[in-house]
């Protein structure tokens, strides 16, 4: 139960802070999607990080999204650098980020 506790409140801390950032701290975002790489495995981990999506649903096995062509900058630009990828999906995520001086 402790664990589970722990997983929400370091995800629902993360969501305050991306939105934060978005908003304020543009550049941030822009530094950091700049700097990533791969793509999304839909796997739904971090749509599921803090809350149930309304709008994931399962199809084939993979975990799709019903407004992808829609979908919030929150969710499009996760995640933007390193420190905004939830700790529970670091290792299954597909994205990663080169350093800045390999980003061009």
């Amino acid at each position: 139960m402790v664990k589970v506790y722990k997983k929400v409140v370091t995800s629902f801390k993360m969501q305050v802070k991306r939105r934060y950032l978005m908003l304020l701290k543009k550049e941030v975002v822009e530094n950091g999607l700049r700097r990533r790489r791969g793509d999304c495995l839909s796997c739904g981990a971090c749509c599921k990080s803090s809350f149930p999506c309304p709008f994931l649903f399962e199809e084939s096995g993979r975990l799709l999204c019903k407004i992808h062509e829609n979908k919030p900058d929150v969710c499009k630009t996760y995640p933007f650098n390193e420190e905004d990828i939830f700790p529970h999906t670091k290792a299954t995520c597909g994205y990663y980020f080169v350093e800045d001086k390999d980003a061009a």
